[in-house]
């Protein structure tokens, strides 16, 4: 029985001896109430337990502190204070030796197989028996460091000295005492060695600031390296930092660190790769921090930590928590100081004094202690149930549900277990269930914070842990509501689903309208589109019989009929085909523009002389009708880069919209103005016709612009004009006639730097070249019908393939080309590609547009194929868009004429393009030298032009070098052989041998190395006689005098 008074030394447990009451709680707590001194709480520590203390219990110094707890083999117990003092205790607890004299503290003590005490200190090093040895500098056998944190003798009687920051010693006894051998002495954290012990296998674990070192210490000895690590840094340890090591009855080894609780391993005989199975407050751990540790007779860890004590029951993995003192320094537990009695109590040192717990006595508090709801602040401001806009109809612990505004879902809710005996060691754990999706983590708080917390039901459930880690099985909830706001509340959808039903039934209506006004275009633009491909297709097909027609005029006027009944009908006729051409190509630039493909093709052109020609062009309609025609430029002629297709389209519109609409005996009036000063160049055409109405006005450059002044429709020849404007870079207006009638005035730029790089023409790329072949000038009639006429003769063996679709136009091309070549024809391209290589044409005029295969198609054909890929073709088409002209071009073409064209014009280019290979044969068989032939007109033809010379050449002083030799050896038959040196070259393959032998003789003979016969027998012609033959026959002079007169 103990008698508490109030004059305990300023340790009382009561304020007064004047007490009022008395009381006890249902966790034991006693509770008294004294007169004017108010309320004291004894607090009953648990049963079993027993604190001593060293020297006085009322020091607040280090005094009581234990850092060092060591039991001998005869129980009496060694325990060293963070004073210095060291003090002996027998098995019953009396003190039985004191010393305080230490200059630093000790920290280990062992005994020796002989007897002798060993003492290690902080900073003094090691005492062996009164002999005292301390770390000497330049001493390798001398001890490791002065730090001595542990002292461990093995099983063969060995002495382990673990230093701090000299890493592990092993003490070896010599004639003069012991020296050193040093180990584990490597990295910082290695040097830093807190504890030693053996396990049963005799492995020794030794703990350090880098986690646990294994190792067999015999095999150390030998090899110093042979050790195993297990730490963080290889995730075996939740820690580095290793602070005890306890070995296990049940051959188990647990470790405690420091901060990540403490680490079981079971031994299993493999210490390569051991696992570690760790634990810590999240588990029931009363703190992280684990300093010593002790097993009862159960079997159960006792571990001392930081704040209290847990005990660890190995059957169930579960964890008791004790606090043995109500002097918070008490509950603090020192490293490594914990020893078992012989009488199975444990023994642990901590800040104030050392705690005797009885295993068997000592038991857990089983008193329930459920959380209550004790108080609510919302936004920051504690609510009562009488406060303005409180959700709190009674006082928090007796709400079961609280109602929160929208603007109120920021709140703190706390909570208690109203457990005063715990030490502050109650831990709460708490979840708001459809919103946390697990459990929050165990802690002192006894708070939840929620901040902009989202509308609708939850509900908040709280529990707590005792200090001996046992979660209550009651559950405290409070039911919370968390209102929305107005424009989300159910009313407010309501207003939301008929606005939106309201407006989703307009915006129906309109998208139906929209859609039925989008049909309509679609349908619109489908029209327009099915409308301009049928006159585009139409037009194409135009061109055939237009070809035809044009042929015929300039068959009759070759007939030199000069009849003045004839003239004139004949000429109306030229006209009206050249206008009907025209029409058709401004139809075919309408297209392009509606596809977007309308592009500028700039050339440097006298645009006053040009415009003077459309002029020209329009006075046999002037004339007809008894109009002024005028034409007034202010420049005689002015060169400029200009599109010359549309400008001619452009000026050729307006002055046709002009005669149209221009009564008998009108004016109409060309003017062309060249602006300098301003850059402009300036077309105006005016008349004294109707005149547009100026209602009408602003849609005159649109397309179909019905006038009704004259009932027709304007057309497309306005819009297409102006399109030509915009895309010329310039602009195009109406201006009103003072007379009466209509000015039309189109402004282009002079300077070149208006346009873009590409808008420019190359200088004599393969379309101009083409283009302007297209369009023979005046004189140019005279110079094909004379090349006609003097190359009849030697041009009518070779033989022409025409490949046209078109039964009148294939009849007219054989007739006029009859005439001068030897004329085969194919009504389609397969047909044609065939007979291109059974007829072996000198070249083939071929159409482009037929079924099956197109001329295109008949063209790649042609030159992909090695028997055909020499021959030329010409190729004819209505497709006149640039495009189709290039495609034509890269498709392996010599020529691209469009539909319609003038035979004349044809028959120039087949007679050029057969003159050129004729020109090239001539001059490569009389140049001596071996020169490469330039005949082909395809990569294969250069690839076999290349065997062909290396075959020859390695063959050349061969006599008995054959035909058959030849084409064996190009790996081609003989009759193939033939037919493509034939195409290739222009000779045949036993004339091309001779050739080549004749060229490589004139070499040698410029030489002057050999004489005539020696050249003969190199070039393969075994006679010399036969050799001078050949040799003037192909260069005119005997071998001699061309050696001579070369020489």
């Amino acid at each position: 029985m103990n008698h508490f008074t109030a004059g305990m030394g300023g340790l009382s447990h009561i304020a007064s001896d004047y007490l009022l009451n008395i009381t006890e709680d249902r966790s034991g707590e006693v509770w008294v109430s004294s007169e004017f001194s108010g309320i004291s709480r004894i607090s009953v520590i648990n049963e079993g337990s027993y604190r001593y203390f060293p020297e006085d219990k009322s020091l607040l110094d280090r005094s009581n502190t234990i850092r060092m707890v060591s039991r001998l083999d005869d129980g009496t117990i060694w325990m060293g204070t963070r004073k210095g003092g060291l003090y002996l205790y027998d098995e019953n607890f009396q003190l039985k030796y004191v010393k305080k004299d230490f200059h630093s503290n000790i920290y280990a003590m062992r005994k020796d197989a002989e007897g002798k005490i060993w003492m290690g200190t902080r900073g003094d090093g090691l005492m062996i028996d009164n002999v005292w040895y301390k770390h000497q500098d330049g001493d390798a056998s001398s001890l490791a460091n002065d730090n001595i944190f542990c002292i461990y003798r093995d099983k063969k009687d060995r002495m382990w000295i673990g230093t701090f920051g000299g890493g592990l010693d092993l003490a070896i006894k010599t004639d003069k005492g012991y020296r050193f051998k040093h180990f584990l002495n490597g990295s910082y954290g290695q040097r830093q060695i807190r504890v030693i012990c053996e396990d049963k296998n005799g492995m020794m674990w030794v703990g350090t600031s880098e986690g646990v070192y294994v190792f067999n210490p015999d095999l150390l000895i030998q090899n110093p390296g042979k050790y195993y690590l297990y730490n963080y840094v290889n995730r075996k340890l939740k820690s580095n930092e290793v602070r005890c090591i306890l070995p296990g009855s049940k051959g188990r080894m647990w470790i405690g660190t420091a901060g990540a609780g403490f680490s079981m391993c079971e031994v299993k005989g493999d210490y390569r790769s051991l696992n570690f199975k760790c634990y810590s407050t999240h588990d029931g751990l009363s703190n992280d921090m684990v300093q010593s540790m002790a097993e009862d007779k159960k079997g159960n860890i006792w571990l001392a930590t930081e704040y209290g004590v847990s005990k660890f029951v190995t059957e169930s993995s579960t964890f008791e928590n004790y606090f043995f003192s109500a002097y918070s320094q008490g509950n603090v537990y020192t490293e490594n100081s914990s020893c078992v009695c012989r009488n199975g109590n444990i023994l642990f040192g901590s800040n104030h004094g050392f705690v005797i717990i009885d295993p068997n006595v000592v038991k857990r508090s089983n008193a329930s202690f459920p959380p209550v709801f004790t108080n609510l602040s919302v936004n920051g401001i504690n609510m009562m149930p009488s406060d303005k806009d409180s959700p709190l109809t009674v006082s928090m612990p007796y709400s079961k549900e609280i109602r929160l505004s929208h603007s109120q879902n920021s709140f703190v809710v706390e909570f208690s277990s109203f457990n005063y005996s715990d030490a502050g060691q109650t831990k709460y754990s708490y979840r708001l269930v459809n919103y946390d999706k697990d459990w929050s983590a165990p802690s002192s708080l006894n708070f939840a914070a929620y901040k902009q917390l989202p509308y609708g039901e939850y509900e908040l459930q709280v529990k707590a842990c005792n200090s001996s880690g046992i979660w209550d099985e009651d559950i405290a909830t409070l039911h919370i509501v968390v209102d929305p706001p107005f424009y989300l509340s159910a009313w407010a959808f309501l207003i939301y689903a008929i606005l939106l039903i309201t407006i989703a039934y307009f915006a129906f209506r309109i998208a139906r309208n929209f859609n039925r006004l989008h049909n309509k275009i679609e349908i619109e633009k489908q029209l327009t589109e099915y409308k301009l491909v049928f006159f585009t297709n139409i037009s194409h097909e135009f061109r055939t019989p237009l070809t035809l027609i044009q042929g015929a005029l300039e068959r009759v006027q070759r007939l030199d009929v000069n009849t003045k009944e004839l003239a004139h009908p004949l000429q109306t006729m030229q006209k009206s085909t050249n206008r009907l051409l025209r029409l058709i190509d401004q139809l075919l630039e309408f297209r392009k523009m509606q596809n977007d493909k309308l592009a500028l093709s700039l050339e440097e052109t006298d645009v006053v002389a040009m415009i003077y020609e459309i002029f020209l062009s329009f006075g046999d309609m002037a004339e007809s009708k008894n109009m002024d025609f005028q034409f007034a430029p202010s420049v005689s002629r002015y060169k400029m880069f200009v599109d010359k297709g549309k400008l001619d389209k452009m000026v050729y519109n307006l002055l046709s919209n002009a005669f149209k609409y221009t009564p008998q005996r009108g004016k109409v009036t060309l003017h062309v103005m060249v602006d300098e000063e301003s850059g402009l160049l300036r077309i105006k055409v005016s008349d004294t016709g109707v005149g547009i109405p100026k209602e009408k006005r602003n849609q005159l450059f649109n397309r179909f612009m019905q006038s009704n002044f004259s009932g027709d429709s304007v057309g497309i020849g306005l819009h297409l004009t102006h399109e030509l404007v915009q895309v010329h870079k310039g602009s195009i207006w109406y201006e009103e006639n003072e007379g009466g009638g209509s000015v039309f005035v189109i402004s282009l730029p002079l300077k070149t730097d208006s346009y873009e790089e590409k808008d420019f023409l190359i200088p004599n790329n393969a379309l101009m070249r083409e283009q302007h072949t297209a369009v023979l000038p005046d004189d140019g009639e005279q110079a094909v019908a004379e090349a006609v006429a003097s190359t009849t003769l030697p041009l009518n063996q070779q033989k022409i393939l025409v490949i046209e679709d078109d039964v009148d136009v294939r009849k007219y091309l054989k007739e006029e080309l009859g005439a001068y070549f030897q004329v085969v024809t194919a009504d389609n391209g397969v047909t044609g590609f065939e007979m291109a290589s059974s007829e072996d044409p000198c070249l083939i005029v071929c159409d482009v547009l037929m079924p099956g295969m197109n001329g295109f198609e008949v063209t790649r054909k042609l030159k992909s194929e090695f028997d055909t890929s020499h021959i030329p073709v010409i190729l004819l088409t209505a497709l006149t868009l640039p495009e189709n002209h290039l495609e034509g071009i890269e498709s392996g073409a010599d020529a691209y004429l469009s539909k319609p064209f003038s035979i004349k014009l044809l028959l120039a280019r087949i007679i050029k393009l057969l003159e050129q290979r004729e020109k090239l044969k001539a001059k490569f068989s009389e140049e001596p030298g071996i020169v490469r032939s330039a005949i082909y007109a395809s990569e294969r033809d250069k690839e076999f032009v290349d065997e062909l010379h290396r075959v020859l050449e390695e063959n050349l002083a061969n006599a008995r070098f054959s035909v058959d030799d030849f084409a064996a050896q190009m790996n081609v038959g003989r009759t193939v052989f033939y037919k493509k040196v034939k195409g290739v070259t222009g000779y045949s393959p036993n004339e091309y041998i001779r050739i080549m032998r004749m060229k490589k003789a004139a070499e040698l003979l410029l030489g002057g190395k050999f004489t005539v016969a020696e050249v003969s027998y190199k070039v393969g012609i075994d006679d010399p006689f036969y050799f001078s033959k050949c040799f003037k026959s192909q260069f005119g002079v005997a071998p001699s005098v061309y050696q001579k007169g070369k020489a």
